[in-house]
């Protein structure tokens, strides 16, 4: 018999409500798993972002505090990225991936206890590997991922291991049970705990299956992991007892690390103070995002963590970034791309430019809490005496940026009018296909109270919702809402962009009812392909579809620069964005780009061409696009994408406060429930 745990009010099912027909279990569920938390108050079950309620779409709720942002898709997501760095080899494998264990590979940690019984260790399991946020289980595509990363589609083999500070009393072995417990151990051939501590063992290996405790030299190195790794690639023998040749034999693992150099490590890490020291620095690395929330029912939890905890998209974007980590240059910079094409295609001009709007059009999204502004085009704010919002802040936040000279919001009208007429007589059409949450109406009304929306033709959102128009388009500088088929492809934006190609009329009206004979920018649009279209976006996984069904792909592409700021009044964002936001070469960069896609070829493996381009045609290649620093592999001075804000050093330890004989009763969790999170920019 199962229980699932209250929901909160407003959410599909009232925690009133007993799904099993087992009333004290129910009532025994609501006790722990809300009165139980934290708090326990209506807020702590809205969504917020840096400590402030964010709007859902519903009016209910305590109000939002002014200058609040409400694109919060990608402050969840893992982020990679690799330093330029004079004299570095980018053209060197990874050969090792290093995981932190708590809050990367765990969502949070609460230890095992040698008296659990079978359903607390499941329970146990749930909380600190499994996601409420995404459906699917988390542990199964963890496995897929650490299979893949062990082992990629062009064959070429890695090693992966555990880093951790976990302070649990039993030191490695602890790591290494929950490890097992969850089916996770089989896939690391060796695991580290710093630091070292008196009549304990550091790290345990494993041969043939098996696993055996080790000391490796933890005590003999500076006690940053960043420093730990560069002894690891320097001695690697010394991490991995199993690179000792075996009757004289050379194992697979000591082929593999035989000429380790920093380059071919990675480090995965929720701690961004982990990638450097101050005398060392990892080359490539990937931070994971993190959060707190009112979790499942251990209450309140601050710091949280986890690959994939809120986004699938995180599996393939450090599944990518390990078969390319070249494509993901640290830079604040527009990078574009133009995939490899036939002879006869490669020439063919860009008709129809896509901009993402969260974080590519806008510097991060703040979209007002008025109704009226997601439901009535030419929206205003209010002439109130203490307005929520002034039209002049709407623009400040959204647009403009604190780090450019000069108005943002003028370059960009200026790039919009150079893209739509053409410097060669082409002209094109720009739209824009945005996941923003309030609806297209809230979009057009934020880009007309900017003057931005005159140079577009039409805006799309996805997902689709009931009832809710999910495009606009112009005509004559009228705009008009109507139904694009959002909902009848695979909700991904390379599989929409596809059947763009294919059926135009379909999500530009103008083409179905005639409007568009006087503009030369939309007849052209009845014959596209891929091409034709540029996608310009903050987030890389719009480039390639994750359907494998589908395989769509964008031919051509911009990737639009992230970057953890200190923003106005807001404090610390992470995941801020936005063309131009740092660097005026953005403009031109783009509009070099959509004139001549040719000239910007994708950027294939340095040195691997070959496995590289075949890797492409299958879809296993990583996204990015050519360096547009200043020479081969260099960043310009004062363009590094990190901010090193201060962060603790030391995670406080889980307090494990459930567990009872009876425990069974509640181990099945559910995975639609609605909890508060608030982002770390750290």
């Amino acid at each position: 018999m199962r229980c699932i745990p209250c929901l909160p009010r407003g959410s599909s099912e009232e925690h009133s409500r007993c799904r099993c027909g087992c009333l004290p279990l129910c009532m025994r569920n609501l006790v722990t798993c809300c009165l139980g938390r934290d708090g326990g108050d209506d807020a702590r079950h809205s969504p917020s972002i840096n400590g402030s309620q964010l709007s859902t779409g519903s009016s209910a709720g305590p109000p939002a505090q002014p200058h609040e942002r409400t694109s919060k898709h990608s402050t969840f997501r893992l982020r990679c990225a690799e330093r330029s760095v004079p004299g570095m080899d980018n053209s060197y494998p990874v050969k090792l991936i290093v995981f932190d264990f708590d809050e990367t590979i765990s969502m949070v940690t609460f230890m095992a206890k040698d008296s659990d019984t079978p359903a607390e260790r499941k329970l146990l399991r749930d909380i600190n590997f499994e996601t409420p946020w995404v459906d699917g289980s988390r542990l199964e595509k963890l496995k897929q991922l650490l299979q893949a990363l062990a082992k990629g589609e062009d064959g070429r083999e890695r090693a992966l291991t555990i880093l951790t500070k976990n302070s649990n009393r039993n030191g490695i072995s602890g790591v290494l049970q929950l490890l097992t417990d969850a089916d996770l151990a089989r896939f690391f051939d060796a695991m580290w705990i710093m630091p070292a501590r008196p009549g304990q063992h550091s790290g345990v290996y494993q041969e043939d299956g098996k696993w055996k405790f080790f000391d490796p030299p933890i005590d003999k190195v500076v006690q940053f992991k960043s420093d730990v790794l560069q002894h690891v690639a320097t001695n690697p023998q010394e991490w991995f007892p199993q690179l000792l040749s075996r009757n004289g034999k050379m194992s697979q693992l000591q082929r593999l690390l035989m000429d380790l150099r920093m380059e071919g490590v990675v480090l995965v890490d929720d701690q961004r103070f982990n990638f450097q020291s101050e005398t060392t620095q990892l080359l490539r690395y990937c931070k994971v995002a993190r959060y707190d929330a009112a979790y499942r029912c251990v209450g309140f939890q601050k710091d949280m963590g986890g690959i994939g905890a809120h986004s699938d998209a995180d599996y393939e974007t450090l599944r990518r970034f390990v078969e390319d980590p070249w494509m993901c240059k640290e830079t604040l910079q527009v990078r574009c791309s133009a995939r490899p094409l036939p002879a006869e295609q490669e020439r063919n001009p860009v008709k129809l430019v896509v901009f993402d709007f969260d974080e590519t059009l806008t510097m991060a999204t703040f979209m007002p809490r008025d109704e009226g502004c997601e439901s009535t085009i030419g929206w205003l704010p209010s002439d109130e005496l203490v307005p929520e919002w002034t039209a002049a802040d709407l623009i400040q936040y959204n647009f403009e940026s604190p780090w450019a000279s000069g108005s943002r919001v003028a370059r960009l009208q200026s790039l919009f009018q150079s893209l739509v007429d053409g410097s060669v007589g082409q002209p094109r059409a720009l739209a824009i296909l945005t996941r923003n949450q309030s609806g297209v109406v809230a979009v057009l009304n934020l880009l007309r109270i900017a003057g931005l929306d005159q140079h577009f033709s039409v805006i799309w959102t996805m997902p689709a919702k009931p009832d809710v128009a999910a495009g606009a388009y112009q005509v004559d500088g009228k705009w008009t809402t109507f139904d694009p088929p959002v909902s009848a492809w695979h909700d991904h934006k390379a599989d929409l962009l596809a059947n763009v190609v294919t059926q135009p009329e379909a999500w530009f009206p103008q083409l179905a009812n005639g409007k568009a004979s006087d503009e030369p920018r939309l007849g052209s649009l009845r014959h596209l392909s891929l091409e034709n279209v540029v996608l310009v976006d903050d987030e890389r996984a719009n480039f390639r579809t994750d359907s494998e069904q589908s395989m769509a792909r964008v031919l051509r592409y911009c990737k639009v620069a992230r970057y953890d700021e200190t923003y106005r009044k807001c404090g610390s964002l992470n995941q801020m964005g936005g063309i131009g936001a740092h660097s005026e070469a953005d403009y031109e960069t783009l509009q070099s780009f959509v004139e001549q896609p040719w000239n910007f070829p994708y950027e294939p493996s340095p040195g691997l061409g070959v496995v590289a381009d075949s890797a492409l045609h299958t879809g296993a290649a990583g996204e990015g696009g050519a360096d547009l620093g200043e020479g081969e592999g260099h960043v310009p001075e004062g363009r590094q994408r990190e901010v090193e804000p201060k962060e603790q050093e030391k995670k406080l330890p889980r307090v494990r406060t459930f567990g009872s004989p009876d425990l069974s009763s509640f181990v099945t969790l559910p995975q639609s429930t609605s909890l508060s999170l608030t982002t770390h920019s750290l």
